[in-house]
Order: C-alpha cells, then sequence, then structure tokens
C-alpha cells in the first residue's frame, strides 16, 4: 500500500508515450464499457469545475477507472481489449493485447503504487 487515503490521494508519475497511448485507449473504451455511480459519464466525473469555467480532463490517466477492468466479467474484458495495441513483449514489435496480457499489465501497475 502507498500509504495515500485512495479516497484524497494519488500517484503522479511519468510514463512512456507508448504506454501513455495504450493506457488512454483503454481508459476510452472503459470510460464506455463501466457504468459510474450516479450514471455520470467519466469525462465529466473528471473534468475541473469552477464557477467561471469549465474544463475537460486531459494528459494523465484515472487509475481507479483502468483497475475497475479487473472487475469486469472476462468476456467484457475480451470486448474491452479490441484495438488494443503495444509491445508486450518487449520485442519492438506491437500487437494486440490479450486479456492475459492487459491483467499483467495493470497488476503490475498496481503493485507501483
Amino acid at each position: 500500500s502507498s500509504g495515500i487515503n485512495a479516497e484524497y490521494g494519488g500517484l503522479i508519475g511519468c510514463i512512456e508515450k507508448p504506454l501513455f497511448e495504450l493506457l488512454s485507449t483503454l481508459q476510452d473504451a472503459l470510460a464506455r464499457t463501466v457504468t459510474s455511480v450516479g450514471c455520470i459519464p467519466h469525462s465529466t466525473w473528471r473534468s475541473f469545475h469552477n464557477d467561471r469555467q469549465n474544463e475537460p480532463a486531459s494528459g494523465f490517466i484515472d487509475g481507479d477507472l483502468i483497475e475497475r477492468f479487473l472487475d469486469l466479467p472476462r468476456p467484457e474484458m475480451g470486448k474491452v481489449c479490441t484495438d488494443l495495441f503495444y509491445d508486450f513483449d518487449g520485442t519492438g514489435m506491437k500487437r494486440e493485447g490479450t486479456v492475459d496480457d492487459m491483467i499483467k499489465l495493470i497488476e503490475d501497475l498496481a503493485r507501483i503504487h
């Protein structure tokens, strides 16, 4: 455990562009798939609001949403994995990710924090 209260804390880190692009695509797919509390769209939930402006969130990965992948039924995981390309094998060649690839990646990332 990171020692950060999950409700109020977070982890800020840098990741390489290919991993960011993969996680961003996964995040978008999950936002369309996972029902949020109160049925609030993910883009609205994570956007910035104050009295003068509303700004969409950009340039970050929502780890809570990414980890919700692990709670999906396996057939739903398969649907979400469609079109997720990454160098999962470290060979320099991108390939479409499998459910097991994504589970391993997300579990490995979750261990970091």
